[in-house]
């Protein structure tokens, strides 16, 4: 009978260590998950390009929503541009265009506005 539970032993440390080494990803994979969606914007306000582009990786979307808007190319780099957080995985569309160097940073929690 001892031989017996001694051989468990090892295959119950074995399993314990799996399970461990599983809760810890899990747990590695959703704290980046969450500190990806933290550098979203934040749904309804309005922001500038320029604060977009401070906020994560938006060049790509501004682009595109300038080129959906058809803004002739070269026109704006979307700095100076408002565009809308339109929801929680912070996709963005166009709101208008402030002209070169009045697109104001409305401050933290607030929307961006044209001066």
């Amino acid at each position: 009978m001892l031989t017996e539970n001694s051989n468990a032993l090892p295959h119950l440390q074995s399993q314990l260590t799996m399970r461990t080494t599983i809760l810890s990803t899990a747990v590695v994979l959703a704290v980046a998950a969450t500190s990806a969606a933290a550098r979203n914007c934040k749904t309804g306000l309005l922001y500038c390009g320029s604060a977009l582009r401070h906020i994560g990786n938006y060049d790509g979307n501004i682009k595109k929503a300038i080129k959906w808007i058809l803004i002739p190319h070269g026109e704006t780099d979307g700095n100076d541009v408002l565009f809308e957080c339109s929801d929680i995985f912070g996709n963005i569309v166009y709101d208008r265009q402030c002209g070169k160097g009045n697109c104001v940073d409305g401050g933290q929690g607030k929307s961006d506005y044209c001066r």
